[in-house]
């Protein structure tokens, strides 16, 4: 993909930014998970998001694949942690 093709409106940083106030899923180093509202970001990618609730996946006795969550409130992530952010959760 040429450069020129790759428009303006389609750089991933727009589309964080088309996400803010929005609930978005992020994976961090540790084989971290969590659910929060994107408030903002800056040019190292770290995030500030709102409402923050880690995820932990377990299976249960019966081999069922469970899900509890931890509420952690307003929290910012550093931006070098991140490993993917979903932004259509």
């Amino acid at each position: 993909m040429s450069h020129e093709s790759f428009s303006r409106s389609n750089r991933p940083i727009d589309y964080l930014k088309d996400s803010l106030n929005k609930v978005i899923l992020i994976k961090v180093k540790r084989n971290r998970l969590f659910r929060a509202k994107l408030m903002s970001f800056d040019e190292h990618l770290n995030i500030y998001i709102e409402n923050a609730e880690q995820i932990f996946e377990y299976q249960d006795d019966e081999g069922n694949i469970r899900e509890e969550h931890e509420d952690l409130g307003d929290i910012v992530i550093r931006g070098d942690n991140i490993i993917f952010i979903n932004l259509s959760s």
